[in-house]
């Protein structure tokens, strides 16, 4: 491979919003997804689907030679994935938008624009939590732990994703609930494309499973 195809695999990058769902059991409307020469970024909170992942695959060989172009030819291409119980259909995003991207604020937290710090010691992350969804807050929660830190994002008070170290969603809340020290900001707002997100299920269901799981442990 020559240094010129090798600098396009490097930078490339195509986003994708999905226009019709039928029966799909993980993806939903306007829900979006990025595809790059080395991975696939799935919507926030949801898992990656194999066949879909092999669709993006063959498309990375049609789009990369137009991407000097920003793939106008495919603008208003559909491309379709149904290779299971649902099918879904989607398009190139004119803009590239990653869902799991760090907002300025959370990258650099001594210039934020967070409303609400403060220890775990003085709250603990399941009172946290409930306050958020409580109040139907709409933002990202960062956390810091010894062992790492964590974020947990919320609509209006619901649970869209969550991630602590290698965990996620679920099984990261439940990590988090088990914390005793550490310290928090909450970060307002969401980009307009998360609002579209599906939540990842019941707020108090996952609260009451992370707390017997808890229980159990001690």
């Amino acid at each position: 491979m020559s240094a010129c195809a090798e600098k396009e695999m490097d930078t490339f990058q195509a986003s994708f919003e999905i226009t019709h769902v039928r029966h799909c059991p993980i993806y939903g409307l306007a829900e979006c997804f990025i595809l790059t020469d080395k991975a696939v970024k799935m919507p926030l909170g949801r898992s990656s689907c194999l066949i879909l992942v092999r669709e993006l695959t063959g498309l990375l060989l049609t789009l990369l030679p137009h991407e000097s172009t920003q793939f106008s030819e495919f603008r208003e291409q559909v491309f379709t994935c149904g290779g299971c119980t649902g099918l879904i259909k989607f398009k190139l995003n004119q803009k590239a938008v990653d869902p799991h991207a760090i907002t300025p604020a959370e990258a650099d937290p001594g210039k934020n624009e967070s409303v609400m710090s403060g220890h775990i010691e003085a709250i603990a992350p399941a009172e946290l939590l409930q306050v958020f969804h409580m109040h139907q807050k709409t933002g990202r929660l960062v956390l810091a732990f010894a062992s790492g830190a964590a974020r947990v994002t919320f609509r209006e008070g619901g649970l869209l994703a969550a991630r602590y170290e290698d965990l996620d969603n679920q099984e990261a809340i439940y990590a988090i609930l088990a914390e005793k020290k550490g310290t928090f900001q909450f970060f307002p707002g969401l980009p307009d494309i998360l609002m579209k997100t599906r939540e990842i299920g019941d707020f108090m269901m996952i609260l009451m499973e992370g707390l017997r799981r808890i229980d159990e442990s001690e």
